[in-house]
């Protein structure tokens, strides 16, 4: 029992905010003050959505345009996790068993460690209490791993009878704290993150690919779990036991987000859902033309409006009311990576305005105005991404397939840093 405790961006940026106050009286209380439960803060990027609310979202304001800071190449290697940030250190893993601390400033190896014989294909997860320093992430084969997140040394390990392949969920307000993973058997285990000792477990009818997400009922905190069964489990976080499924129609690998009583996710078989998981009932549902492009992003959410790509090669924005679209930007690549919702600061603006940044299969990177989706600063990268973006003080993380991890940040603040 647990107890509850570029591409040419000057034009880009220059057009991005005219005729923007409109759309803002409307949106901007989206980012203006989010519940702090529901945003990464600006100091750390701890897991793969951020919180573990799965919300994507960060407190961070970047100021524009963004400019490459570094970049590290690194041969034999592809990287499909996203980058997790704590205490100004990187850590992320490649699918060839290479998994790396960085410095977030220079991008300078570290620590590693290596497994010949798996790789790590999702993001890490980290303590941000300094009494439990560890980063824990699980490969292909099963295993999860603590590390000792300064020196590297392995802390404990547990295996399981499937691929991991979402990330881990640590909840720190937990007495005593607890990381929730689910791999391929089907299972999800609460673990003591001191020790890696099974609390509980539950285990659904199929596949776990998504990273467990917390959210807060009336009668208790509660996981939530978007299966290849067809379901969204929703269970008892202090027990384990199932409180409800709600079936889908079709399986699904996509981590669920979570925003006051509401759940957001899409299937294989590109429906997106809003679910209310107190009353257990879909709110509403983006029903599909017959042969619909799948989701394999997580969505991002905010007050008001929530964000997701598809295999279809598009950006869209519901409203979390009733899933009325708000608006539609093309891509030229699948959006297999999640997006994120922060702030931003135009060259020739004073005031933050909420955004969202993407990353498509052919490498560009874009940030749009939550508003209505229009790009206010791209950057063509190249490779392909299906790694999420990862914002922590005044740095952008990416990582991408080709092996390269890419470094963005504020160029004018960085400038007057070092003046």
């Amino acid at each position: 029992m647990i107890r509850l405790r570029p591409r040419h961006t000057v034009g880009l940026v220059d057009n991005c905010w005219q005729g923007v106050l409109a759309g803002l009286l409307v949106l901007s209380l989206a980012m203006t003050s989010p519940a702090a439960e529901n945003a990464a803060g600006t100091d750390a990027w701890p897991m793969f959505r951020g919180t573990p609310s799965g919300s994507g979202q960060s407190l961070v304001t970047l100021r524009l345009p963004l400019s490459e800071h570094w970049q590290q190449r690194f041969t034999d290697c592809s990287f499909t996790a996203t980058p997790v940030v704590a205490e100004n250190r990187i850590y992320l893993g490649d699918l060839n068993g290479r998994f790396l601390a960085l410095a977030l400033e220079t991008g300078k190896t570290l620590w590693e460690f290596n497994s010949p014989d798996s790789g790590f294909p999702a993001a890490a997860a980290i303590s941000t209490q300094t009494d439990e320093p560890l980063v824990v992430v699980g490969d292909d084969l099963g295993t999860l791993r603590a590390f000792d997140s300064q020196t590297g040394a392995l802390r404990w390990s547990v295996t399981t009878d499937g691929e991991i392949s979402g990330g881990p969920t640590i909840l720190m307000d937990h007495d005593p704290p607890v990381v929730l993973v689910g791999s391929q058997d089907a299972t999800l285990l609460c673990l003591e993150l001191a020790s890696g000792k099974t609390i509980w477990s539950h285990e659904i009818a199929d596949q776990i690919r998504c990273s467990p997400t917390v959210g807060h009922a009336p009668a208790g905190p509660r996981v939530f779990l978007a299966g290849c069964d067809g379901s969204l489990h929703v269970i008892d976080a202090l027990t384990g036991a199932a409180v409800t499924a709600i079936p889908l129609g079709g399986p699904t690998g996509t981590t669920p987000a979570v925003l006051g009583s509401q759940v957001f996710f899409g299937t294989e078989g590109g429906r997106f859902f809003a679910v209310n998981f107190v009353d257990g009932v879909v709110d509403w549902q983006q029903q599909p033309a017959a042969s619909a492009p799948a989701y394999r992003a997580s969505a991002a959410v905010a007050e008001g409006v929530v964000v997701v790509g598809s295999r279809g090669r598009v950006l869209e924005a519901f409203a979390t009311s009733d899933g009325s679209r708000l608006w539609r930007q093309p891509f030229a690549g699948r959006l297999d990576a999640s997006p994120i919702m922060l702030q931003a600061i135009p060259a020739a603006a004073a005031a933050p305005a909420p955004v969202v940044l993407a990353a498509d299969a052919a490498g560009r990177i874009a940030m749009l105005r939550l508003t209505d989706g229009i790009p206010c600063w791209e950057f063509d990268a190249g490779g392909s991404f299906v790694g999420s973006p990862a914002v922590v003080a005044n740095h952008l993380l990416l990582a991408n397939e080709d092996g390269t991890i890419w470094c963005f940040h504020s160029a004018a603040e960085h400038d007057d840093e070092t003046e």
